[in-house]
């Protein structure tokens, strides 16, 4: 599967949650005055640091997921 299909899938799968999420006032505008005036460099700068970002919560997760699993399990006393 490459990029587009890719990124067609998850947008089908997440589109609906994703228009939920607020974003700071005025990164919309920012965006879009970035793509309409050509200026790829901003804003592949800005996926990058999304991917990043990403990449490093994902990270974070599984970290504190493995954590939680080496943990031994207690009994809950009622």
């Amino acid at each position: 599967m490459d990029f587009e299909q890719v990124m067609k899938q998850m947008k089908s799968e997440h589109e609906a949650a994703l228009k939920e999420m607020p974003l700071p006032p005025g990164v919309e505008d920012y965006f879009r005055a970035r793509v309409f005036a050509g200026d790829a460099d901003t804003t592949l700068f800005m996926l990058k640091l999304a991917w990043v970002f990403g990449a490093q919560a994902g990270q974070a997760a599984a970290a504190q997921a493995e954590q939680v699993m080496k943990q031994p399990q207690r009994r809950m006393q009622a």
